[in-house]
């Protein structure tokens, strides 16, 4: 699928369970995304308390951009938050990934916690945790009610 200048186009939620090893099966309307390109994603923490995955020529021009900020705290703080947590993963035959301990732990997941939230966000798939999700849901509602002329310009529901 091809949007004006966007070569990836993510979209839904999905809810899958973690397997007793880690590994989060990634939805096949994803993975078709995925398959004219790399099988690879890179993930990375978030804002939200979620973890990202980009595909690896998104993740080039994220990295991109951030090297564009001039070196200081507030770039210090971007590659702690996004470029020390990356992790390069592949997705193996059956479409999972693996997510670590410590990304699991990100997402407020306790050892016994499997649903994940899979969300797509253009070029990119959020993970979070349900109960996460529906925090940042309940935000961007607000978000969205608070602004009448975007509800108002894009005659929202």
């Amino acid at each position: 699928m091809w949007l004006i200048g966007v070569a990836m186009h993510f979209s839904g939620e999905h809810f899958k369970p973690l397997d007793d090893k880690g590994r989060l099966s990634i939805p096949r309307e994803f993975r078709e995304q995925l398959a004219d390109s790399d099988t690879r994603l890179l993930l990375t923490k978030n804002l939200d308390g979620g973890l990202t995955a980009y595909p690896v020529a998104e993740w080039a021009g994220f990295v991109k951009r951030l090297e564009e900020i001039p070196a200081g705290t507030q770039r210090n703080a971007l590659n702690r938050l996004y470029l020390a947590p990356k992790t390069d993963v592949q997705l193996d035959k059956q479409g999972r990934i693996p997510l670590s301990r410590a990304q699991r732990k990100w997402l407020g997941l306790g050892d016994d916690d499997r649903e994940i939230v899979l969300v797509g966000n253009f070029r990119r798939i959020d993970l979070f945790s349900p109960e996460r999700y529906r925090e940042v849901v309940a935000g961007d509602v607000a978000l969205i009610r608070a602004n009448e002329a975007l509800v108002n310009r894009i005659d929202l529901p």
